[in-house]
């Protein structure tokens, strides 16, 4: 490009010097230099035009030819616009080859726009959610796929985890539905459906298996407790009362477990909970404490509630005593004798809190991944003289996904424990209870 501007200088250069020997000669010098001006700036003018037709015709018109520095000029936009053929060729291939690998994923995939109309969908969409081309397309999503919760969903409303529906082109299917969040400068989305039906039966097996063994082990549960009950009421040979009192500290062991199976299976077997109670959950909590207190017993923990009466939830009122009560005792059950114990709910941002805090020895954080799982123990001695079955932190877990909420744990070894579960405002009602809010003391 200098070496363009670099000959145009050197022509202009020797046209007024020509220009200038003419007038020498001739006479008329300011004609003559003008002359040549207006000539040079009209070459100049026309080459405009030639690159403004250019432009208004679009890209893919033959570029003009000129002289000079628009020489120059009109060849860098043909090297440019070569380069932008070829670039647009490697778009256009790679996007045909990430559309192909995408029609033949197993996964049904939907591009939608952020108005949820739907773009682009794979093979796998059609045999999956039962989308159809041309008819589908360009039309909203959540008309197509009736799945309860999908558009809260796509808002980002609620919880993020998968919904899990029926096939709408095979009821015998069970799907994993998902949705990513917007990307790109027009803000697309991706609806993402997983075939989980191999794994929905064997979830479902394993549950009912629980279930009816629990349910079967309750009869003999029951008569063996029956037994021993009878033996110490009776004229039994003194030499027998610890053992059968260490039997029926057993029984009542197992007594325990086998009603938290059946907790646990009945949450599993009946999905997500829609909003039923309106529950207070203030006065609830105030219940749970007291009973937290009696449990302490001799230990006197010290338990302090905090709880805004306007605040409730819409949900099921024994699942959620069931869960808050688990929290409680977990903490007074699982901290040393005096520990202080916090118990909080109020509004966090986004959400709506329960708080369990304890000041206890905290847990390693190797094992908070793992708090939730069935039977897990951090220290299955401590865990077993305090009664715990293992399966708390399960039910809880169990309890919050079937009211979009989350449980966060965070602990120190050390420096104690936290317990929260996050309730999305879409399950939470705020109404005045005519009663102010008060910090509650329980134990010294």
């Amino acid at each position: 490009m200098l070496r363009a501007w670099r000959n145009e200088l050197l022509c202009v250069g020797g046209l007024c010097l020509v220009l200038l020997l003419i007038a020498v000669f001739a006479g008329h010098t300011q004609a003559l230099l003008g002359g040549g001006l207006i000539a040079y700036l009209g070459w100049h003018l026309y080459n405009f035009v030639l690159l403004q037709r250019w432009v208004i015709r679009g890209r893919r018109s033959r570029l003009p030819v000129s002289l000079g520095v628009w020489e120059g000029i009109f060849d860098g936009l043909q090297r440019r616009q070569l380069q932008e053929r070829r670039r647009r060729r490697a778009a256009a291939r790679s996007n045909s080859d990430i559309r192909a690998t995408a029609m033949r994923l197993p996964d049904a995939l939907a591009v939608l726009d952020q108005d949820n109309r739907v773009l682009w969908f794979n093979a796998a969409a059609e045999k999956l959610l039962a989308l159809r081309r041309p008819r589908d397309l360009g039309q909203d999503i959540t008309h197509l796929v009736p799945c309860p919760g999908l558009e809260d969903s796509l808002a980002g409303v609620g919880s993020w985890r998968p919904l899990e529906i029926a096939s709408p082109a095979n009821n015998g299917k069970m799907l994993s539905v998902q949705t990513t969040g917007s990307f790109g400068p027009s803000r697309q989305r991706m609806l993402v459906a997983r075939d989980i039906t191999p794994y929905h039966r064997l979830e479902r097996a394993r549950r009912d298996f629980v279930a009816n063994v629990s349910h079967e082990l309750r009869t003999p549960i029951t008569v063996f407790r029956g037994y021993l009950d009878a033996i110490r009421d009776g004229d039994a040979a003194p030499g027998w009362a610890r053992p059968v009192a260490a039997m029926d500290e057993q029984a009542q062991r197992m007594h325990d477990l086998i009603d938290d199976l059946l907790t646990l299976s009945r949450l599993e077997l009946a999905g997500r909970s829609e909003p039923t109670d309106i529950v207070r959950v203030a006065e609830m909590l105030e219940s749970i404490v007291e009973e937290a207190r009696t449990l302490s017993g001799g230990n006197r923990h010290q338990l302090f509630l905090t709880a805004d009466p306007d605040i409730r939830v819409r949900g099921r009122k024994e699942e959620l005593r069931s869960a808050f009560s688990n929290l409680v005792f977990n903490a007074v059950r699982h901290t040393p004798p005096g520990t202080r114990i916090e118990v909080s709910w109020a509004s966090e941002q986004d959400y709506v809190v329960l708080t369990v805090r304890d000041f206890g020895q905290g847990i390693a954080a190797r094992h908070l991944p793992r708090l939730t799982e069935r039977f897990y123990r951090v220290d299955s001695s401590r865990s077993r003289e305090s009664g715990g079955t293992g399966l708390g932190l399960a039910i809880v877990k169990q309890v919050l996904e079937r009211c979009d909420a989350d449980l966060t744990i965070a602990s120190e070894p050390g420096r104690g424990s936290t317990f929260g579960c996050r309730f999305p405002r879409s399950r939470v009602e705020v109404r005045p209870a005519n009663r102010p809010f008060r910090e509650y003391a329980f134990g010294a």
